[in-house]
């Protein structure tokens, strides 16, 4: 079973601050991931979702309950990789086929990278 517990998390300032200092991005139209390959034998997960794009907190936590699903479902397939999740476009429960693809799209290189 896919799990998301706290070893699979970027929680501390310096962690999200190092994965910006690599400068590996890539950029969708919704979402903005950047990235770096980490010592672990699994993959960690940041995300931001600013109140400039959503103001409602429940649209902000659909969001983020989201990406973390994503993460959930897709983690082994990209071991070792500290990713952070920027949300650039707002996204509703009826727009997740497009969201679901675009996240698709821009992690297939991580892959290659493991």
């Amino acid at each position: 079973m896919n799990c998301f517990t706290k070893e699979h998390r970027l929680r501390k300032a310096d962690e999200f601050s190092s994965v910006f200092a690599f400068r590996k991005v890539r950029v969708g139209k919704c979402f903005k991931l950047h990235y770096m390959p980490n010592s672990f034998e699994h993959s960690r997960l940041g995300f931001m979702v600013s109140k400039k794009i959503a103001k409602r907190a429940n649209q902000r936590n659909y969001m983020k309950r989201f990406i973390r699903e994503f993460f959930r479902h897709n983690q082994t397939d990209w071991n070792g990789i500290d990713l952070i999740v920027r949300v650039q476009k707002k996204f509703t429960k009826e727009e997740w086929a497009i969201a679901t693809d675009e996240l698709k799209a821009l992690t297939t290189q991580f892959k290659k990278l493991c």
